[in-house]
């Protein structure tokens, strides 16, 4: 009898372990359908940092809608001043980027073509500003690891041969209790490693774990971008009507 009853155990442990694995796929299907704010607005400043360790710091102001629009006005310096950006990802996948430089007084329309380019100097590629869309790529599942504090899936993205990208692959870190990517490594096409972007000092603001820094380092460049978030505020109700090309040339909302 103890024999039947240890059998039976095994079984329903088994069975439970198996129904709680999860493939690659599913793993980002939930980094793609984690909660987010409704809508979030930051003050972030922006140091980009070259080899010999030299700073140029900028001072920016972000509004997000979702993951579906943003809109950032450079604050300061006086080279970057009054330069500002919008992106808005369209109801049918498709994309728009715009980015208005007061040098030229002209919003200038990104187009895919120009997705490979460096954000305003800093690490970041217009593509890096995007979403992923989840059916671009396949998932390969590693061994889970823990980096730093937070334990780990570890999934391998490998981009479809129709996507246009300037990675081979990307390695993900996310993190298990929130399914934040906590690291990611960039591949070229070649197979070396690129670039690597890491969130740290992730806070709780109302439901959601919000990361207060931000950096993307590019290995091949020997060049570093660090993002710090301060006044973080969530779920305010920002005007739909921010979230327009209109708003590039006007004054930040207060």
């Amino acid at each position: 009898m103890k024999k039947i009853i240890l059998l039976i155990s095994i079984l329903v442990f088994s069975t439970a372990c198996f129904a709680e694995q999860l493939t690659g796929q599913d793993i980002m299907t939930k980094v793609d359908e984690r909660i987010i704010p409704i809508d979030m607005s930051t003050e972030m400043s922006m140091d980009l940092i070259n080899k010999r360790g030299q700073v140029r710091q900028r001072s920016v102001k972000t509004l997000r809608q979702g993951d579906e629009k943003m809109i950032m006005w450079f604050l300061a310096p006086a080279d970057v001043k009054d330069s500002s950006f919008l992106r808005i990802e369209n109801p049918d996948d498709t994309e728009d980027m715009w980015l208005y430089l007061p040098a030229f007084n002209k919003v200038r329309r990104i187009v895919s073509s120009a997705r490979k380019e460096n954000f305003m100097g800093s690490d970041f590629t217009y593509e890096d500003m995007s979403t992923r869309k989840l059916n671009d790529y396949t998932y390969n599942l590693l061994v889970d690891e823990k980096f730093g504090e937070y334990d780990c899936y570890v999934v391998e993205s490998t981009p479809q041969e129709t996507v246009d990208t300037s990675y081979g692959k990307i390695k993900s870190w996310i993190w298990k209790d929130d399914f934040l990517p906590v690291k990611e490594e960039y591949y070229d096409r070649l197979g070396y490693l690129k670039k690597v972007k890491v969130l740290s000092e992730i806070k709780k603001i109302k439901a959601y774990w919000i990361p207060f820094k931000m950096t993307m380092e590019d290995l091949q460049k020997e060049h570093k971008t660090e993002l710090s978030f301060k006044n973080i505020k969530v779920d305010t109700n920002i005007p739909a009507e921010y979230f327009h090309t209109r708003y590039l040339t006007r004054k930040v909302p207060q």
